[in-house]
């Protein structure tokens, strides 16, 4: 048996552990800065707990639109954020990613704040949740993506913080 796959990406942000909180918990704050480079975002739905949804619109520049929804599995303020990660149409009904139908329906996402001297370091994971074997190879396969994907997203997150606009 072959253990599930795992993507992570760490980054530090030059701001403190209450600010980037603050960008990862606040629906306004995740707007401006949440997803791929060039996208533009709209939290549609946040409820910040434990069983709480987190849904979301993306509408790229090609003019595609995808909707997102997350469900809360543990909240630790200032500390962890894990969520069930996957893709939705507009009502919030969990379907396969439209840009890949064996990338995995679901994920689990581990969000970890760590002080990292004047700054604060994020620990993030995804893992595929009750995937295929072809699912897990596909999610393997992208890798290089996903960490392209994160680390735009993480360029704007610096960005926002950088221009003081989280709490």
């Amino acid at each position: 048996m072959t253990a599930t796959p795992r993507f992570s990406i760490t980054r530090t942000f030059k701001a403190p552990r209450s600010r980037v909180w603050n960008a990862w918990t606040t629906p306004e704050a995740l707007a401006q800065w949440f997803g791929p480079k060039g996208s533009e975002g709209t939290i549609l739905a946040f409820d910040l707990r434990p069983g709480g949804e987190w849904r979301g619109r993306m509408d790229a520049p090609d003019g595609s639109v995808m909707y997102s929804k997350f469900v809360f599995r543990e909240v630790e303020p200032m500390s962890r954020l894990v969520w069930v990660h996957g893709f939705a149409d507009a009502a919030g009904n969990r379907i396969r990613a439209p840009f890949a139908q064996l990338f995995p329906l679901e994920m689990l996402t581990t969000v970890l704040f760590v002080d990292d001297g004047e700054g604060t370091r994020i620990d993030f994971s995804w893992t595929p949740l009750d995937a295929t074997p072809e699912e897990e190879a596909f999610f393997t396969g992208m890798m290089t993506s996903m960490d392209g994907g994160w680390s735009g997203s993480f360029a704007q997150l610096d960005e926002f913080l950088a221009a003081g606009r989280a709490g």
